[in-house]
């Protein structure tokens, strides 16, 4: 299934058309992936291996940390696939709090901080726009990667989370166990602080 994307500023955010999105709808494939069906997990895996992808990249972990943190996600997803319950949360919440808790603990155990080498964080997706628009977005993201590497790892999981329009805050909040009110608190800061990185990079 393509990805989509729509373009806001320079900055890619998954459509309410995108599959990661579609999580509350009642899902066959859901079904036979919790019964055990190993082709309905392969689905899923190629459906949100981009997302999750996208997600510990903005997070700031390395392309070959990515990749192992997203295997490993998955990995566990299937190993504990009987212990999802739909009515409680949708996929991709669930999804997303594994890929999370594995990403904090591979940045806790390290014992380093984000790379700050743009090469080195991966892109969300293949896709590109027109030529006329490629070099002006190439900066942005350059800034922007740049920017986010400044700061802490949970501002940077909300600020990653909030690219996803279609995840409520209610939402965001279960991933990253703590209140709304924390998350619009923390939200706040994350915007308002790669705002000023920002300015004095345009400066």
């Amino acid at each position: 299934m393509a990805l989509r994307v729509c373009y806001r500023n320079g900055v890619r955010r998954y459509t309410d058309r995108h599959p990661l999105i579609r999580t509350m709808t009642p899902d066959p494939l859901i079904d036979r992936f919790r019964r055990g069906d190993p082709q309905a997990f392969e689905v899923l895996v190629r459906r949100w291996q981009h997302p999750v992808f996208a997600y510990l990249g903005r997070l700031g972990l390395d392309r070959r940390d990515g990749e192992e943190v997203a295997q490993e996600a998955f990995v566990r997803t299937w190993q504990q696939r009987e212990r999802f319950d739909p009515a409680r949360a949708g996929f991709a919440t669930w999804l997303l709090t594994i890929a999370r808790n594995l990403a904090f603990d591979r940045i806790a155990r390290d014992g380093r901080h984000p790379p700050r080498s743009l090469d080195t964080l991966p892109e969300a997706i293949d896709e590109a726009p027109g030529p006329a628009e490629r070099h002006r977005l190439a900066e942005r993201r350059a800034a922007l990667r740049a920017a986010l590497a400044t700061l802490p790892a949970a501002d940077r999981s909300v600020l990653a989370l909030s690219y996803f329009r279609d995840l409520d805050m209610a939402t965001i909040a279960r991933i990253e166990g703590c209140s709304e009110a924390a998350v619009k608190q923390r939200l706040y800061r994350a915007r308002r602080a790669l705002r000023q990185r920002l300015e004095d990079f345009h400066d």
